[in-house]
């Protein structure tokens, strides 16, 4: 192997062509022996993820044995959509669609691998991105923790991808993806449009799907604790063949199953999931991969979604009766009659990669989505009632929900291209994709509930649910084409990449009452571009300098023109720009990682009401934030591993004409030079794993983390602030054939978040609307592996 990986960046290219020679002559040679090309390959696989000293990533491990596959440097163990070498990916597609060299990409990018998340036990994706800088997770509690994915990227929300397609987004039919069914889970931090399409200036997530490897292996778990609940759940598969060279050596299988059901973190409610997701792929070649992944789960039961008021959370409430203090953390707000959240999905999803000759790949994928919810609730009303002078033990409340069906289609096509211009190398890429996202929402009103007695709560109050008043079908499209080219001189990378995108969104919106009629049609465009430099040194070493842009279409609001009569004229998208400075470090020869960057970001043209022209909108508002960040990641030796990493956030409405209301004085204030709510100022975090592998304590594991989160605005004037919060996790396991030989696989895990039990709010939309973080939750996990 090349111990100097800067060296093997540069060379790669050029290894790979002879790895592969040298494998056609090896394989062909092996076969005149007797010696079938499926097993050498699934020796070969066998030794890779043993840890060898033989790099066989460029080696076939399909029916054929022969060549480079495709599959087997993309999804094999160590490549840029394979499985994790302990916390450090060194390879992903996320910021390019290229397979390259994180240390050679010039953004910002964190990778969450499979061994991080088991040995965390994250539940759900807010679980699995708690250690990652820059990101602020659970905002709305992990009281939801089941319901909905929401996280913040610097700053901003951001949306998520599975397998490089955009996942819908709606709060009650949102599909969720349960970390059981993921390898990986990869960020970029900064606008993403270039390569994704509309999307917020923060990032995106991309959730890499386990896929069947062609090397037999299973697991089965059962897990117990938290607040009573029982998870279960299986991960198999492997070559459908023999190793004889038939065809069905050419398929490999792949299922994954769970099981979950408990009490929720608040009193009264539940969790309870299922899922199923079987995959097959199909490699005829060494050149090409075809994989099917299918998908049904159900969420009978979420948990809970509920808020507080601050004043009982935040700050102490004097309930009466002597009671001075704040609410429990488990505490709930609804009604058991009222209370609903049943969400049903499934999908059919395909990945296709195909090399047509050594400089050329194509990439093919594609999804179809049906998500189900029906959601109702009765919660704290967003009323001045719960606001900062709120006493007493009736807590207001509100009721209403939904029921959103949506239906999506995703694909993405695009060719990768090698080549050379003199000394000049290239790495063109040129794409087109495509989504459509079709929604129908029954939306209810927010009709005001008997409050309830925070003392005495009474959760039965036949509450009657209020009828449906609109029905809304809408559409939203959007194409896009996209280019890049990175290209590398010696040692200096130059990334340039543009996309044009062209979206609508449209369909009717009818009020049950009367039949009237709403049509929506908003169409828009726009070009986004990206631009980096970077220049990898021979220790390791690689600064780099990148700008990179974002848009969001905007569906509601007209400016006003005179040119477009009465009507005015459709706002253009929300643009956002970032410009980042960065070092990234890899010690050549070790598997440590080290980035720090410092960013400014701007996202522009948000909609505020016309003060000149009433019912219409100006573009004037602005949002910047200025931050910095550096993160660890370290694969020590055998025994220690560890990540790391914090992050400083300045963020303000720069550009704003409206005021809020300061809810403490009841006069307007202007937003102007505030800042957004929910956003920490600060994160840091730290957890490292300490594997003993010889001595009396051979086979044990520990580890352990802390998490810092600073504090946050609770309201739009910046009135008052969610205090910080330190919070301590802790895991031990023990491979239990150190005990019996006769357990050989069986492993027994232990975890603890919140180990100190800490009561912290995660944070604060309104002074009616604050939000407990999770408290202690132990669980024990029994995993066999074989």
């Amino acid at each position: 192997m090349f111990e100097d990986r800067a060296a093997y960046a540069r060379t790669a290219p050029r290894a790979g062509r002879i790895s592969r020679l040298l494998a056609s002559t090896i394989l062909s040679g092996t076969a005149l022996c007797g010696l079938t090309g499926p097993g050498l390959a699934q020796q070969a696989g066998l030794a890779q993820e043993a840890g060898g000293a033989i790099e066989l990533s460029e080696l076939s491990v399909t029916g054929q044995g022969r060549g480079a596959t495709l599959g087997g440097a993309l999804y094999g163990p160590g490549g840029a959509l394979g499985a994790v070498p302990g916390y450090v990916a060194s390879r992903s597609t996320v910021a390019t669609k290229t397979d390259t060299p994180i240390l050679e990409t010039a953004q910002s990018i964190s990778v969450v691998g499979r061994k991080q998340i088991e040995d965390q036990n994250a539940l759900t994706i807010n679980q699995a991105l708690r250690y990652t800088p820059s990101v602020t997770t659970e905002q709305r509690g992990g009281a939801g923790s089941t319901r909905l994915e929401q996280f913040y990227i610097r700053g901003f929300t951001a949306p998520i991808f599975l397998d490089g397609l955009p996942l819908p987004g709606s709060r009650d039919a949102s599909p969720t993806i349960d970390p059981y069914r993921l390898e990986r889970v990869d960020i970029i931090k900064g606008p993403a449009s270039v390569l994704y399409g509309q999307s917020g200036p923060g990032g995106i997530v991309n959730l890499v799907s386990k896929v069947p490897q062609f090397v037999r292996h299973g697991e089965i778990f059962v897990q117990g604790g938290g607040f009573s609940e029982v998870r279960g759940g299986f991960d198999v598969g492997g070559p459908v063949g023999d190793g004889t060279g038939g065809v069905a050596d050419q398929f490999a299988y792949r299922v994954v199953g769970l099981g979950w059901k408990g009490d929720g973190p608040a009193v009264t409610t539940q969790v309870e999931r299922f899922f199923i997701n079987p995959s097959l792929t199909w490699r005829p070649d060494a050149d090409t991969q075809l994989t099917i992944i299918g998908n049904y789960q159900r969420d009978p039961f979420s948990g809970f979604y509920g808020g507080f008021p601050a004043v009982g959370t935040v700050f102490p409430r004097n309930f009466g009766n002597g009671v001075f203090g704040r609410l429990p953390v488990d505490f709930y707000d609804g009604d058991r009659g009222i209370e609903r959240s049943d969400r049903t999905q499934a999908s059919i999803s395909y990945l296709f990669d195909h090399r047509l000759n050594e400089n050329l790949r194509f990439h093919s994928a594609g999804r179809y989505l049906r998500t189900e919810g029906d959601y109702r609730s009765v919660y704290s009303a967003f009323n001045p009632q719960n606001g900062p002078f709120a006493s007493g033990p009736i807590i207001p409340r509100a009721v209403t929900g939904s029921q959103v069906g949506i239906d999506a289609w995703t694909i993405d096509n695009n060719f990768v291209a090698n080549f050379e211009t003199g000394p000049v190398a290239h790495t063109a890429l040129l794409g087109v994709d495509h989504r459509t996202f079709r929604t129908r929402t029954l939306g209810a009103p927010f009709p005001t509930a008997p409050g309830l007695n925070a003392l005495v709560p009474n959760y039965d109050m036949n509450i009657a649910f209020p009828a449906f008043t609109t029905d809304a079908t809408i559409t939203a499209e959007q194409t896009g084409v996209y280019f890049q080219d990175q290209i590398k001189f010696d040692r200096l990378v130059l990334t340039l990449g543009g996309r044009y995108d062209v979206a609508r969104q449209s369909g009717p919106t009818r009020t049950l009452a009367t039949g009237a009629l709403a049509i929506q049609n908003v169409p828009a465009d726009a070009f986004t571009g990206r631009a980096s430099l970077l220049y990898l040194f021979d220790n390791g070493i690689a600064p780099y300098v990148s700008y990179s842009e974002a848009f969001e279409p905007i569906a509601t609001g007209r400016i006003f023109d005179t040119a477009f009569g009465t009507v005015g004229r459709i706002p253009d998208p929300v643009s956002s720009n970032q410009y980042e400075a960065g070092i990234k470090y890899q010690p050549p020869g070790t598997d440590i990682l080290l980035t720090a960057a410092a960013f400014d970001i701007r996202r522009s043209n948000a909609t505020q009401p016309d003060p000149n022209n009433s019912g219409f909108v100006v573009q004037t508002g602005e949002v910047g934030v200025q931050g910095i960040e550096f993160e660890a990641r370290a694969n020590i030796n055998d025994n220690l591993t560890l990540i790391g990493g914090f992050s400083i956030l300045d963020i303000k409405n720069t550009r704003d004409i409206t005021n809020t209301t300061n809810d403490l004085t009841g006069q307007p204030v202007p937003l102007l030079g505030r800042s957004p709510v929910l956003v920490p100022d600060s994160t840091a975090s730290l957890f490292a794993d300490y594997r003993f592998t010889d001595g009396p304590l051979l086979g044990l594991q520990v580890g352990g983390g802390v998490r810092y989160l600073g504090p946050s605005w609770g309201d739009p004037a910046n009135t008052f602030k969610v205090p910080d919060s330190v919070l301590v996790d802790a895991v031990a396991s023990y491979d239990l054939k150190y005990l019996d030989a006769t357990l050989q696989g069986f492993q027994l895990q232990l975890n603890a978040q919140n180990l100190l039990d800490e009561r912290y709010v995660t944070g604060c939309f309104s002074y009616s609307g604050c939000y407990y973080g999770l408290p202690r939750t132990v669980y024990a996990t029994l995993r066999y592996r074989w």
